[in-house]
């Protein structure tokens, strides 16, 4: 789902399931180069989702989302190291789907 709407870049982890009323996913841990982070995440069957992100134990502002098939993205700063996690909230997760990913959005070339 997620692929066709981001283009030509390096995924670190991705993954889908049925909607439920609590889920997320933990990517362990960051390479050491990577100093950002994009997340993607898209979700269908019109719940509404409250989506946390976290880095290096921190939130990220929450986003609430409407799963219409449209793929929210976001930029992580990984300059911290530890950790990048998401959670999702839904009020009934009875019906849809979702899918994330997390892509390498910007290296360190030095």
């Amino acid at each position: 789902m997620l692929e066709k709407g981001i283009i030509e870049m390096e995924s670190l982890s991705d993954g889908s399931g049925v909607l439920e009323r609590n889920f997320g996913n933990t990517l362990a841990s960051v390479p050491d180069d990577v100093l950002s982070v994009a997340f993607a995440f898209t979700c269908t069957g019109g719940e509404k989702v409250k989506l946390t992100l976290t880095t290096a134990g921190k939130d990220a502002p929450s986003a609430t989302l409407v799963c219409d098939g449209s793929i929210f993205q976001r930029s992580i700063n990984t300059a911290e190291s530890g950790p990048v996690a998401f959670s999702a909230v839904t009020a009934d997760g009875t019906s849809g789907g979702y899918a994330y990913a997390y892509y390498v959005e910007k290296k360190n070339h030095s």
